[in-house]
């Protein structure tokens, strides 16, 4: 599975996600991106997504109205894989009694 960097940023009471353009951020600049191509599993901004389709003319692109084609940002993919009981525990196991994910010390201690 693809990994995308998304910037988090508090905005009044709500925190807003944005996927950073993979090319600015590799010049150390956080740039929004507006769309994602898949073969190149790389976010763009604007201006280097028409830079991005001159020279790949074949790649499909995906914009903002298709964004569950982009890929789990790392953040967002860490945070549901991980226990929220035991800090730095990966889910590993369903507990079928309680329809729940586990790590293994849950389902030591309490899935039995």
């Amino acid at each position: 599975m693809a990994a995308a960097s998304v910037s988090l940023k508090s905005k009044d009471s709500e925190t807003i996600a944005a996927y950073l353009c993979s090319t600015c951020k590799n010049k150390n600049s956080e740039t929004e991106a507006k769309a994602y191509c898949k073969k190149c599993d790389s976010c763009f901004c604007e201006q280097c997504v028409n830079l991005h389709s001159q020279l790949f003319q074949n790649h499909t692109i995906y914009g903002n109205e298709e964004m569950e084609k982009w890929p789990v940002a790392m953040s967002t993919q860490e945070f549901l894989e991980n226990c929220a009981v035991h800090n730095g525990k990966k889910l590993i196991l369903f507990c079928e009694d309680h329809s729940q994910l586990c790590c293994d010390i849950c389902i030591l201690l309490s899935h039995r």
